[in-house]
Parts: C-alpha cells; structure tokens; sequence
C-alpha cells in the first residue's frame, strides 16, 4: 500500500511539473513569446483546436489561425512539435529557395507518408531526391508530350465525350467527379504502365486500385490529425485495411514491373513512363531497383491521377455557380476548335488564355495540395527577422494563403479568373504567392502535363456540353480528409447538349 501510494505520489507530482512546465503548448516544446498564435492546453498544445472541425480540420485550423493572426503564427502539436507559419511570399521564399538546404521533410512527416509514397519524391530530401528529380525532369521534354502524354490524352477525351454523349441521352443523374477521376486513372494507366484499367468503359464497376488508392491517401491524411497514430492503428479496423491496401497497391506495381523484366522484348517496345524508367540510370550508371520504380509510379499517381481530377472537379463546380464565366469559356473554345477538330492540340494550348486563368483561379482557391510543412536544420532567422530554431517546423498552407486580402486583395475569396488577366504579375504569378504547384527548386515538374489534360478535356466537353447541378447539395462542397484535396460527397450532375 505504502508502495502504490508512493508512485501515486509520485506520479502526480510529475504531471503537476509537467503542467507548470508546458501551461499553453504541446509537451516538449519551448515557449515562442516573440509570436502570435492561439493559445494552447497544457501537454497537448492545439490539438483539439484541429480536432473541433468535424471535416478536414487541419486546413481550417490553418486558414483561422493565418486570418487572425497574420502571415506569421504559432501553435504546438503533441507528437510533432512547434509550427511557425510562413504564409506570406518573402518568407516563403526564402524557406523554399534561398535557404532551401536549410529546410527539410523531416523524419516525423516521411514516416507519416511511407507506407504509400516510400521513398518516392515526394517523401525524400537531400540525393535522393536530386536523382529522381533530374529523372523526372528528362521525362518531361517535348518529344514525350508529343509522342506518348498527349496522345493518350486526346483518346481518353474522345472516349469521355462519348460517355457524355450516352448520359444525354439517358438524361441520369451522376457524380463528374467520380467520372473525372476513372479519365485520369485511365490516362495514368496508361502512360505509366501501358495499360488500360478499363475505368471509362466499365463506369458501374467499381476499380479496385482506385479504391485501395483513395482510402489510403485518407488514412494517411487522419494521420495529421492522430499524435498517436502508429499505436492506434495496429488496433482499428481502419488500421487493417490501411495495412492490406497498401500491400495490394505495392503488389499490384510490382507484378508489372516483374513481368515487363521475364519478356526484355515488350521492355523494348513499350511506349510509357515505367519503361522510361526502367531504362534510366542515376549518375552513378546504376538502374532504379524494384522498390524504387515502384515509389516512383505511386507518387507519379498521387500528383497526376488525383490532381488533376480533383482540380477539373471544382473548376466545373465553379464553372456551374458562375453562368458569366461559363459563357466566356465556351466562346473561347469555339473561337479556337471546330467540328473538324474537336479537341485542342498540345501545340494550340497555350492560346486558350481564358481558360488557363480559370484553371489557375480554381487551384488558387482550391490547391490539390492544401498544406506543407518542413524541419528546420540549424537555427535561422526569416526576411521580416522573425528567428526559426533547430528542430521547430515551418508551415504552409495554400488552401487559406489563397483566401488572404493581404496577398490577393479584397476579393481574395470570390472566383474571378480576370485577376489573372489582368495582373502585372502575368498569366500566372510568382509562385511564392501563387503556392498551388510549390515553388523553388520543389516546383512541380508535371505542372504542364496537368494543365495540359486539364485544358484539352475541359475545353472539348464545355463546347458541346453543358452541366447542370442537381438541387439539395451542400455549397460550397465540403472537402475530404486526404493528401490531396477532393471533394467530401459526390459531384452530382446533369448534361445536356448545348
């Protein structure tokens, strides 16, 4: 008795020092009185300031604290540490660029990400990551859109236009995103693996790869949320199925790229990224090992499969609530296609202005990525003299640095695509004040092969087609918990002909 006494004692004692200690922030965190930022609990910070919002509350968290407290705040997470915002460009910058050496992933965040992204380059820092980037670069060139990405595009388009085709006909309710999504799986499958995963032409069957994709990427996304998750989830059911999906989606690349291996003939004729891959080498002249093509192929998804159809998903959204816009986009595209030639080229782009504005005007206020975060190394100091520690994280977030009038004036929250017009930035701005596609030497590289099949599809179905909401459904639409951002519920639809 006297023992069990004793470490009650003792217990209490030290969780009484522990509330003395860590009054208004996470446990283990130093205190910032230079900052502003909302005031936390003892030991556990803001986490229930996160956990309030019943949706993805992290990003609304973000978005309250930029809007109340400024470009630069604070806060605290149990599990991760202290975050310094750094929502504005100059301090951007200089996290993304100037000192970029200086800012890392950091080990709490790659191991958040691994089971899906691994070492691919979304999850990687330092070598790593310059290795695959120059590979990605060289990916990218003229002769691949030409030969391989567009020529993908333009038939997924005539196959998509078709199905719209049928659903005028049928007059059925149906949710765009759901089929924006089978398009750019498809497309992926093909470009990546040369193959057809039979999305657009088996649209009531369910896509097993796509559901294990999105339910991961949703877990992963809880994570954020969870301090605590690598000891939850070896207890839920959620925890299980994360477990078997992400072995089905690491299975179902390897088997690919183990059989392109058992016939060297189809290696040599096969026309897509893996096989580009495949036939790469680092600096050193070594190949990409099985585990690295397979990262490489599964962020390569998660940045064109999902991006993409997340951003043609609300831009419609958008498109349907702004009948004006809808108008200027349908004259520009008959301005610029015909019945000879429906769909645009990858020559011909760069001409539809109107769209390319409206494009970027949804990923200012919708990024596909709406948050970021990095470590920093070794103490620093921001432009504005703000000073940044070793080990404390800097943060990010697109999402609620697309609504702020200090950056994009008093009509930062509406969708007006003339801003990009009309601006002295240019058609599309500094991308440390326009984050959608990163900045600094992380800028994305496939951000012309998003905008590409995000143009060629947009502008083909809005000159014969015209959406309509059905009635009843949340608006703005609430979004998912995700890596990415997509759209909480269903985007139900009805087309007509125009």
């Amino acid at each position: 008795m006297t023992i069990i006494i004793t470490i009650l004692v003792g217990f209490v004692g030290i969780l009484i020092y522990l509330l003395i200690k860590y009054p208004d922030r996470s446990i283990g965190t130093n205190p910032r009185r230079d900052l502003n930022g909302p005031k936390g609990l003892p030991l556990f910070g803001n986490l229930f300031d996160v956990l309030k919002h019943d949706n993805n509350g992290f990003v609304i968290f973000l978005y309250e604290t930029l809007m109340k407290y400024g470009p630069n705040a604070t806060y605290t997470l149990p599990g991760f540490g202290r975050f310094i915002t750094v929502n504005n460009p100059e301090c951007l910058e200089h996290v993304m660029k100037a000192n970029f050496e200086g800012y890392v992933k950091g080990e709490k965040l790659y191991k958040i990400l691994y089971d899906l992204l691994g070492d691919g380059i979304f999850n990687t820092s330092g070598d790593n990551w310059k290795m695959q980037r120059k590979l990605f670069s060289q990916l990218f060139n003229v002769r691949n859109f030409r030969e391989i990405i567009c020529v993908v595009f333009e038939e997924q388009t005539k196959i998509f236009l078709k199905i719209m085709e049928k659903k005028v006909n049928s007059g059925e309710i149906f949710d765009l995103q759901e089929l924006f999504y089978r398009f750019t799986l498809d497309s992926f499958g093909k470009i990546i693996f040369g193959l057809d995963f039979k999305c657009l032409t088996n649209t009531d069957s369910p896509v097993k790869f796509a559901q294990s994709f999105d339910f991961v990427q949703g877990a992963l996304g809880k994570r954020l949320q969870n301090s605590f998750w690598n000891i939850t989830e070896l207890f839920t059911e959620e925890g299980r199925k994360l477990r078997e999906d992400c072995k089905y989606l690491t299975e179902f690349a390897y088997q690919i790229i183990e059989n392109r291996r058992k016939n060297p003939e189809t290696l040599r004729e096969a026309t897509d990224v893996l096989n580009l891959f495949m036939e790469a080498k680092y600096d050193n002249g070594e190949n990409m090992t099985d585990k690295q093509l397979i990262d490489v192929v599964l962020n390569f998804i998660i940045a064109g499969r999902d991006s993409t159809a997340q951003t043609l998903s609300w831009m419609m959204y958008n498109i349907m609530v702004n009948p004006s816009i809808e108008e200027k986009l349908v004259k520009e595209a008959n301005s610029l296609l015909s019945d000879e030639e429906p769909i645009s080229r990858y020559e011909n782009i760069k001409q539809f202005q109107y769209t390319h504005a409206t494009l970027y005007e949804t990923l200012r206020l919708h990024p596909t990525v709406p948050n970021n975060f990095r470590v920093c190394l070794k103490d620093d100091v921001l432009p504005n003299g703000i000073p940044i520690y070793a080990g404390e994280m800097v943060n990010w977030s697109s999402w609620a640095a697309g609504r702020d009038e200090r950056t994009w004036g008093k009509d930062a929250k509406i969708f007006n695509p003339e801003r990009f017009l009309n601006s002295e930035d240019g058609l599309k701005p500094s991308p440390y004040k326009f984050t959608s596609f990163n900045c600094g030497p992380r800028i994305c590289l496939g951000q012309n092969f998003a905008t590409t099949e995000a143009i060629m599809l947009a502008t083909a179905v809005l000159r014969q087609y015209k959406f309509e909401m059905v009635p009843g459904q949340k608006l703005p639409p609430d979004f998912g918990v995700s890596l990415t951002l997509p759209m909480k519920n269903p985007l139900l639809v009805k087309v007509y002909h125009r």
